[in-house]
């Protein structure tokens, strides 16, 4: 009996280890060769998918799963990425420059040094992402979420961050230049010395926020929340300070 139920158990390892495997091969064969082959394929399965350094320039994967995928240094312009799910993706120097990224969710990608810019990414999901130095300029991400996501380093001159959801995320030493940033929420999130000039921040929450070193010049904070934030060393001179709540903000040798 003992002999039968090591032998059950080692079986019933076995398959499940061929269950993973089969897993971890998720990607439809048919829909890589397509859009490899530059074929749209809207709903593709490519998750876990080799598409490293493939030119996937304006195709429509509206829908596509493109989860656990390698993306490395592929090309993106212009795609119809809406929807599209890029989950644990490494998107490491990829090309997404005025793709349609609609309700795209990159949770938990590998993105530094990716380039989205001019890319639409309203209603998009980046929490807990890698995107250091990536580059978002010109980008519209309106009512996204990128809680806990790492943007250090990144550009975001001249794009749209309104309406969304930054909680802890760390923007530390980010270019953020005429950016827009109204009633989007940074509770505690990093921004240690981020170039924020001419920003739009009205009703914008910083609450416990980390702004030392912050150069935020001629930026309009109407309505912003700095409850317990940290503004030593930060620079708004110019601002518009209208009805800002300062609370309990540390504010040790700001420049207003």
């Amino acid at each position: 009996m003992k002999v039968f139920s090591l032998f059950a158990t080692l079986s019933i390892a076995a398959a499940a280890s061929m269950a993973a495997a089969s897993v971890a091969c998720a990607y439809n064969a048919d829909d890589v060769s397509a859009v490899t082959n530059g074929q749209d394929r809207p709903g593709a399965d490519l998750s876990n998918a080799d598409l490293s350094g493939a030119d996937l320039t304006g195709l429509n994967l509206t829908g596509a799963n493109l989860s656990n995928a390698d993306l490395s240094g592929a090309r993106l312009e212009r795609a119809v990425l809406t929807k599209a799910n890029f989950a644990n993706s490494n998107l490491k120097r990829a090309v997404f420059s005025e793709a349609q990224m609609t309700e795209a969710n990159l949770r938990n990608v590998e993105a530094p040094f990716s380039y989205f810019g001019h890319a639409i990414l309203a209603h998009s999901d980046l929490s807990d992402g890698n995107f250091f130095r990536a580059d978002f300029r010109g980008a519209t991400l309106t009512e996204s979420t990128g809680a806990s996501a790492v943007f250090q380093e990144a550009t975001f001159d001249k794009a749209n961050l309104s309406k969304s959801d930054f909680t802890f995320a760390n923007f530390s030493y980010s270019w953020l230049f005429q950016s827009n940033l109204s009633e989007s929420c940074f509770t505690g999130a990093n921004l240690y010395e981020v170039n924020g000039a001419e920003i739009k921040a009205q009703k914008a929450d910083f609450s416990s926020a980390k702004l030392g070193s912050a150069r935020l010049t001629g930026g309009d904070f109407t309505e912003a929340v700095f409850e317990k934030a940290v503004l030593d060393k930060a620079t708004l001179k110019g601002a518009v300070l209208k009805d800002v709540v300062w609370g309990t903000a540390f504010k040790e040798k700001a420049v207003f």
